[in-house]
């Protein structure tokens, strides 16, 4: 069982980067964990979080494992404060894999995100960065996860929880399945999820 724990900006950040991979964890049995680190108030979340929660829930994240950072929306720091906080998390829940926002993104929260991880899950064996439709032409994967259809059809179905995003176009199934598909003939798949290596340490499993 490894423990995982995926950490994103916002509220539907971690379904879109990695929504299909955080099903097959769940089905290998892996202890999966997401931490949101702002509510989404400035891109028009709703207020009670009940979308991202009902989304997780889809995907099979129980609601103990779920967990909020409260951070304001459009101003994730990379400071002490944060590290520290991320930090925390990781040694109290004894985390083995990370993923979380690539660096490589035209928001400031996902970059700054993605920094303030890096620096907290340092001694982490594995971290790996997802993309998103904001993460710009530098991200480049080096890292695939083959999904089934039905690891994809749980990521769209989680996804489709966001009634206010969307509305407001934040995001676009169809551009989700496509993607899928995309990342899939990269590594002779039907489908999958790409990511970006922050970095694996191989060592001892003493």
């Amino acid at each position: 069982m490894v423990n995982t724990l995926v950490v994103g900006a916002h509220p539907d950040d971690v379904e879109i980067g990695c929504g299909g991979s955080i099903a097959r964890h769940l089905e290998s049995g892996d202890k999966v964990y997401v931490l949101v680190l702002t509510n989404g108030e400035k891109g028009g979340h709703s207020t009670t979080m009940q979308e991202c929660l009902d989304s997780l829930n889809k995907l099979g994240i129980e609601r103990s494992n779920i967990l909020f950072g409260n951070f304001a929306d459009g101003y994730v720091p990379d400071n002490h404060n944060i590290v520290d906080f991320i930090e925390r998390h990781i040694r109290n829940l004894n985390i083995q894999r990370v993923y979380t926002n690539d660096p490589n993104d035209n928001h400031q929260d996902h970059r700054n995100c993605s920094k303030a991880v890096s620096s907290a899950a340092r001694r982490v064996k594995t971290i790996l960065l997802y993309q998103e439709p904001s993460t710009n032409a530098l991200f480049q994967p080096h890292y695939f996860i083959e999904l089934e259809g039905e690891h994809l059809n749980k990521k769209i179905d989680a996804l489709s929880s966001y009634k206010s995003q969307l509305k407001k176009g934040g995001f676009d199934l169809e551009w989700i399945k496509s993607l899928a598909r995309v990342n899939g003939m990269k590594c002779s798949a039907r489908y999958a999820e790409a990511f970006a290596i922050n970095h694996i340490f191989e060592g001892s499993e003493k």
